[in-house]
C-alpha cells in the first residue's frame, strides 16, 4: 500500500474560526472537506511544505504558528488504496484572499461545528486536537 506524508493547515481568523474547503472534481475523496494542505517533497521541513501548499493552491500566504499532532490512516475503500500520515498546524493567514483553484468550497466555521462537516477520515482527528488548542 503506498504512503504518503502529508501536512494540514488549520487557519484561524480573528473571530476564533476554522477555514475548511471541499475537494473538488476528479481528485480522491471528491467532495469531502478537509483542512487545506499537501504532500511533503524531498528535503521539506512540514513548515516549509504548508507554507508552499497554501500559496500554490489558495494563493495566499501563511504562518505556522503551532504544531498540534499528528494522525495516521489508511484509505482501502478507494480504487487504490493507500495510507497516510498528516501533521497538524495552528497558522495565520498573512496576505492573500484563499482563491480556490483546486476545492470548490470554503467556508470559515466555528470550532463547535467541525464535527457537523462531512470530513475525509484523515481530516477527523483534528476536530479534536483543534478543540484542545483553543
Amino acid at each position: 500500500m503506498k504512503h504518503v506524508e502529508v501536512v494540514c493547515a488549520i487557519i484561524v481568523n480573528d473571530n476564533n474560526e476554522i477555514f475548511v474547503c471541499k475537494r473538488g472534481p476528479g481528485r480522491a475523496l471528491e467532495g469531502k472537506w478537509e483542512f487545506p494542505g499537501g504532500k511533503v517533497e524531498v528535503n521539506e521541513t512540514h513548515e516549509q511544505t504548508i507554507i508552499r501548499e497554501i500559496k500554490e493552491e489558495l494563493d495566499s500566504d501563511i504562518l505556522p504558528i503551532k504544531y498540534i499532532g499528528k494522525n495516521y490512516h489508511e484509505y482501502n475503500d478507494l480504487n487504490k488504496p493507500f495510507s497516510i500520515t498528516m501533521y497538524g498546524y495552528i497558522c495565520k493567514l498573512v496576505n492573500g484572499e484563499l482563491t480556490l483553484s483546486e476545492h470548490t468550497e470554503k467556508k470559515w466555521i466555528r470550532t463547535n461545528d467541525l464535527e457537523s462537516v462531512d470530513f475525509a477520515g484523515a481530516d477527523r482527528p483534528f476536530i479534536d486536537m483543534v478543540k484542545k488548542s483553543f
